[in-house]
């Protein structure tokens, strides 16, 4: 009989784990890739089965014009996404910012004031 070697041992684990089926299937992907025309190209947009239903509705006759409006909605609506996002953004950090200034406190610059009680000498 062979010594059983590192590698038969490693060949062996992955029949094992191949014999083993998962606890549950995967679901249904969460983003759809739907294909709008526009003139020439197309252009991929991945969203939710939900949107995905409703921009087929709305892709349904469409129109060079139609797609031309539509590219420019959903060009606006991405920018003001952007904007909001980076507003969003900065307001966060300006109230972190905020709340380390309310930790911090405040001493004007310059040598600070003798205390009376740590060992002031009596004046002569």
């Amino acid at each position: 009989m062979q010594p059983i070697t590192k590698s038969r041992r490693n060949q062996m684990a992955d029949e094992e784990k191949k014999d083993i089926q998962p606890a549950k299937s995967k679901g249904k992907p969460r983003q759809v890739k739907n294909i709008i025309p526009l003139g020439t190209q197309e252009v991929a947009v991945y969203a939710t089965p939900k949107v995905a239903k409703a921009l087929e509705e709305v892709t349904e006759d469409m129109t060079l014009y139609n797609g031309v409006r539509l590219a420019q909605v959903m060009e606006a609506v991405y920018l003001q996404g952007q904007k909001d996002g980076a507003r969003k953004a900065i307001g966060s950090l300006e109230q972190a910012l905020a709340e380390a200034k309310e930790g911090v406190r405040y001493r004007n610059p310059g040598k600070p004031p003798k205390d009376a009680k740590a060992g002031a000498k009596p004046k002569k």
